[in-house]
């Protein structure tokens, strides 16, 4: 995982749960976290997990809710880095329609070591589309905070329901969205 992922993550905790608690989970945490975290290295998952497990136990907090809420934090704070064809649009179903082309070609263009999830959209109708997530990270629920944090930010309801292991494969979620605003992307 990018380092630039464990920043913002730092950033999400000391925002919502405080420095203290922040600092009390890295001195914690079983790999070193004395140099910090530098933007365009590679981390292993495993410290990510680490480090979110240990706050979600301090706060008390189950990870889904967690994984939810940095994902909802994250987008407007993503959509900031990313080049402007892909965020400046009225609707969150331009970005979505060019997710997997944004991770696998702007990011790889960054961070050619990147292994990003697989993402595939598919317009069902004007308010309606079709979003299958395939990674072996399984981060289902933060895939829905940041379509939540899509919907703030681009000010279209997005309805989601998720199925977790679609068609039987534990890597594999679809979101099934419904849009309040009409778009024909």
């Amino acid at each position: 995982m990018k380092g630039h992922i464990f920043i913002l993550l730092e950033d999400f905790i000391s925002e919502v749960a405080g420095d203290e608690l922040l600092y009390d989970a890295l001195d914690a945490c079983s790999f070193d976290t004395k140099q910090g975290f530098v933007r365009t290295e590679n981390y292993p998952d495993e410290y990510l997990v680490e480090l979110v497990g240990i706050v979600v136990d301090k706060i008390g907090m189950p990870l889904s809710q967690a994984h939810f809420g940095f994902g909802q934090w994250l987008y407007p704070k993503l959509a900031s880095l990313l080049p402007a064809q892909f965020t400046q649009h009225p609707h969150p179903a331009y970005v979505l329609k060019k997710l997997d082309d944004l991770h696998n070609i702007e990011l790889k263009k960054l961070y050619p070591d990147a292994q990003p999830p697989a993402f595939k959209y598919v317009s069902t109708s004007p308010y309606s589309a079709e979003l299958i997530y395939t990674s072996p990270r399984k981060l289902f629920d933060l895939v829905k905070g940041v379509l939540a944090g899509m919907s703030d930010y681009y000010n279209v309801e997005i309805t989601v329901d998720m199925q977790a292991h679609w068609r039987g494969d534990e890597n594999c979620a679809r979101f099934l969205l419904s849009y309040n605003k009409g778009c024909d992307a």
